[in-house]
């Protein structure tokens, strides 16, 4: 009778934290989902500018490269990664889908360093101009980041999760 009334899916914690630290330690991305049909994590990042297809295709071929490089260098095998840009009108998102079983903090953080060096302001980053962590703060973040993906390795997490950045929020959902 009452619909509104029914209780409503909860998301896990830990899946949650995870989204959150992700963006928190990474002010370049704009939403993070977890799917947990492929346990995969889509990061979004937000671009502002005119592109041409080139411009896409070019860093598409040049992220790929560069993960492929580092997925070696690690001796991460059978690492599986999806690339793809969507927009119009200047305002673009270029979308990363990785697998939680081989993903690692370094390799995220190397994907944003590989965004923020191609795109350059053209990234949107979203961080409080008078917030200026400090080094160890960011390192005990990164080691919380990297044991919160170590505990979605060994969960089973049902559904699908939403983190999306809303101005200097981190909002988390189940959808």
């Amino acid at each position: 009778m009452f619909d509104f009334l029914k209780k409503s899916k909860k998301p896990n914690p830990d899946a949650s934290r995870l989204l959150a630290s992700i963006l928190v330690v990474f002010p370049a991305v704009q939403s993070v989902t977890y799917e947990s049909k492929g346990e995969t994590l889509e990061f979004s990042f937000a671009l502002n500018g005119k592109f041409s297809q080139n411009d896409f295709e070019n860093f598409l071929a040049y992220v790929a490269e560069s993960l492929e490089t580092f997925h070696h260098l690690e001796g991460l095998g059978g690492a599986k990664i999806e690339l793809n840009v969507e927009g119009v009108y200047g305002t673009y998102f270029l979308n990363v889908r990785r697998d939680v079983a081989t993903l690692t903090c370094r390799e995220l953080s190397l994907l944003t360093d590989l965004a923020a060096n191609y795109f350059g302001d053209r990234l949107i980053e979203e961080y409080d101009e008078n917030y200026f962590p400090d080094e160890e703060y960011l390192i005990a973040q990164e080691d919380y980041l990297e044991q919160c993906l170590n505990n979605m390795r060994q969960l089973r997490v049902e559904g699908r999760l939403v983190g999306v950045r809303e101005h200097e929020r981190v909002v988390v959902y189940a959808r």
